[in-house]
């Protein structure tokens, strides 16, 4: 009985085998790699495909669903990526499902029937095989006895996630900011699902895109990364584990070994360029620092036009820069395609931890770091679990109406209304209290319209301060009464 269902097979893309009865699926390993490495796999498998995060367990239950006459199914997580802990978070799932965990925090689709499950459980053997070459997974294959299907075909609805409608927008080029890792990626995250258009990938999943992010990281110290206390399953699948972004960094972003199994890591790009001379481009961005501190030429380049022209997946960390200004050392990160609710948080904890590293080795402080994602999605599988975290720490998080100096105060300038002989009187002062520009009117909206086609604030309750100050100043004027900036006016 070969294989003739696939759950939605233009989504999510499997390799259809000879064999019968036996299912294989990598961790975290390109299967076409795989089979070119051992090819006769074709013969004694009847689906081939991979597995990279507890998402695809669903799909994995579902093509068994479909297909009863595969009764073993061969996990196999050889690789360096496959034994990370973001590598292993797929395999754990199916592996807690197959000892009967059925209440673990990550739950299978709400729409697939759970007794189905188990009598796929009980009838489907799940053989580990991690530890083996592919040659002795083979003859652990032909030794597989044939058994008939244990039950007919069986399908589920599709699981719908919760869509919210796409809010108009300047649908190109945004820019957030936050003091930490984690306060400009909320931002990010809540830009994408208030703004982001929902679309197909070339994977033929759903996903929010907006296109062209910025979001700048003002000043995270990477050794002394907080955590927030959020659910402990959410922080999984955002890989906010101190262990889990420590190693994730050096195996993704400072070994310069290109693992069995992969097309690339950013280390391997980075540190041993493929070429006639394989190029370590950190250690050439650090030289051009130490020759002249104020070049423009340090940069890195990982995609690679001979590699990854007909490349699958060409790596989505497409440029590094560093210029230093002020004694600090700016990092600039570009992303062609960049998945934000999964990898926004190890992307930019490994690129602090990269750029803390050139830093040292040149001697100037850790500058910002200002990451543009050109394409930044979320999968439709995680549209839920990011809209109830926005909710949670923007939408609905209560606002404290005090002003912070640290976290409140405007870089560009500050703002002192005062009215002279009935004139609107507008200082606009550098942090350092030196004038800018003074203006004055009769006309509030003028003012007003005057600042804001100066650009001389950067935060958006500024400029709503601004405004409700200029207003109060000229009411305090019409009603004869005193005015002061930041106080009442009392009729």
């Amino acid at each position: 009985m070969p294989v003739n269902r696939l759950y939605m097979p233009e989504k999510y893309k499997v390799i259809i085998g000879r064999g019968e009865n036996i299912g294989f699926c990598t961790v975290w390993n390109d299967p076409e790699i795989v089979l070119k490495k051992e090819p006769d796999l074709l013969n004694y498998a009847a689906i081939i495909g991979t597995l990279y995060s507890r998402e695809g367990v669903n799909i994995i239950l579902r093509n068994l669903c479909l297909n009863p006459q595969i009764t073993h199914l061969f996990i196999w997580g050889n690789g360096h990526l496959s034994k990370t802990q973001i590598g292993v978070m797929g395999k754990e799932m199916l592996k807690n499902l197959w000892n009967k965990d059925f209440k673990q925090e990550y739950k299978i689709h709400p729409t697939i029937d759970l007794s189905v499950i188990k009598k796929v459980i009980k009838n489907v053997e799940l053989i580990d095989v991690s530890d083996m070459e592919l040659r002795d997974v083979l003859e652990k294959m032909k030794k597989i006895n044939k058994k008939p299907p244990y039950m007919d075909p069986v399908s589920f609805p599709d699981y719908q996630p919760i869509i919210d409608k796409t809010l108009p927008s300047e649908e190109v080029g945004f820019v957030v900011r936050g003091k930490k890792i984690i306060d400009a990626w909320i931002k990010v995250l809540d830009k994408i699902m208030r703004y982001g258009t929902i679309k197909s990938t070339e994977y033929g999943n759903q996903q929010r895109e907006l296109q062209v992010i910025t979001w700048v990281i003002e000043d995270e110290d990477i050794e002394n990364f907080e955590i927030p206390n959020w659910p402990e399953n959410l922080k999984k699948i955002i890989g906010l584990e101190k262990n889990l972004l420590n190693k994730y960094a050096k195996t993704i972003f400072f070994d310069s070994k290109l693992p069995e199994g992969v097309s690339y890591t950013y280390g391997n790009r980075l540190f041993n360029f493929p070429s006639n001379e394989n190029i370590n481009q950190i250690e050439y961005m650090i030289n051009k620092i130490k020759e002249f501190s104020n070049t423009r030429r340090a940069i890195s380049v990982l995609f690679h036009p001979y590699i990854d022209k007909n490349s699958k997946s060409p790596p989505c960390l497409t440029m590094i820069q560093v210029l230093v200004n002020n004694k600090r050392l700016n990092m600039f990160a570009v992303f062609r395609s960049h998945d934000i609710f999964k990898a926004g948080v190890p992307n930019a904890f490994g690129l602090r931890k990269l750029q803390s590293y050139i830093a040292k080795e040149t001697g100037y402080e850790v500058g910002k770091l200002s990451i543009t994602s050109n394409s930044a999605h979320i999968y439709e599988e995680d549209w839920e679990n990011a809209k109830k975290l926005c909710m949670c720490e923007i939408w609905e998080k209560p606002i404290d109406p005090t002003f912070d100096p640290t976290k409140d105060s405007d870089p560009r300038a500050n703002v002192i209304i005062n009215l002279v002989k009935e004139k609107i009187v507008v200082d606009i002062l550098s942090p350092n209290g030196d004038i800018i520009i003074s203006l004055s009117g009769d006309d509030a909206k003028q003012l007003m319209k005057k600042i804001a086609n100066l650009d001389l604030l950067s935060k958006p309750e500024h400029w709503g301060y601004l405004g409700m100050e200029l207003q109060k100043a000229e009411i305090a004027r019409d009603m004869k009464k005193d005015y002061k900036q930041d106080k009442k006016i009392y009729y």
